[in-house]
């Protein structure tokens, strides 16, 4: 299903999800290349408020498209602790990053996606089944959320599952259900959330709703080329390259991080 277009409405946008994805990463980079390096220059910073919506939009997305959906949550998150394990230590405190608030995010909506399917199956015991586990999806991510610092918090995490809050033709609904699921639906439901992410959050982050006009132009297909595994690479590499240039300009912090590695290992020992 990841290569299909979406089969809810006619969409004539120009924009495919990998566009998306590319936008996204730029903006991403331009955000840590200011928060690194040019603390002072807030404008890399509000380019950076987009990169967020358009990876939590392009997630959902790959959610329900997906065909391996154990295998596409279980390489988001061996990604995201590999990454959060650099930062917490870099950090010198626990820090999960993105790709954890969105692997919370997969579980709430695998744990919806059943919900709608048995239901509209009329299969009674697996809607229950699915219900609970819905139930127990949110309350892990909050529990989450609220034990640990989780990049964007329980409104980020409930960010993706905004989008297809409204898709119900794709489990069989007819009439009035089935009527409501439209892109324009899902952009509005999609906004929504991003004023809870901005409410959360605040000043610079409402900048975040820049992103919806390009959203709005997404045509639903995934697009041409295979940039499956590129779009991880680039994250962890982004990391790696402006890691190694602030240590580089910052040899104190670079030594810190080296003392606090031998006493780990020391004690460990």
């Amino acid at each position: 299903m990841e290569n299909e277009t979406a089969n809810n409405d006619c969409r004539k946008g120009p924009i495919s999800g990998n566009a998306l994805k590319l936008i996204a990463c730029a903006a991403m980079l331009t955000d840590h290349i200011g928060m690194l390096l040019f603390p002072t220059v807030l404008i890399l910073r509000a380019i950076g408020r987009l990169a967020m919506p358009l990876f939590a939009f392009t997630a959902a997305e790959g959610f329900y498209y997906t065909r391996r959906k154990l295998v596409h949550f279980l390489t988001m998150l061996a990604v995201g602790l590999a990454v959060s394990a650099v930062l917490s230590f870099a950090e010198g405190a626990m820090h999960f990053d993105i790709l954890i608030t969105f692997s919370l995010s997969a579980l709430v909506a695998y744990a919806l996606q059943n919900v709608k399917k048995y239901a509209f199956a009329l299969d009674g015991a697996n809607t229950a089944a699915s219900v609970v586990a819905l139930i127990a999806a949110v309350a892990l991510c909050v529990f989450v959320c609220i034990g640990a610092k989780v990049e964007y918090g329980i409104a980020g995490v409930m960010l993706p599952v905004t989008v297809r809050l409204t898709d119900f033709r794709s489990y069989g609904a007819q009439g009035l259900l089935e009527r409501i699921d439209t892109s324009a639906a899902r952009v509005i439901c999609f906004t929504l959330g991003l004023v809870a992410v901005s409410l959360s959050l605040g000043t610079l982050q409402w900048l975040c709703l820049l992103s919806v006009p390009l959203i709005a132009l997404y045509n639903g297909s995934k697009g041409k080329a295979k940039l499956k595994y590129f779009f991880y690479i680039f994250y962890v590499g982004h990391f790696a390259v402006l890691g190694l240039v602030y240590s580089l300009l910052h040899p104190e912090i670079l030594h810190e991080a080296i003392n606090r590695l031998f006493s780990f290992f020391a004690r460990k020992v």
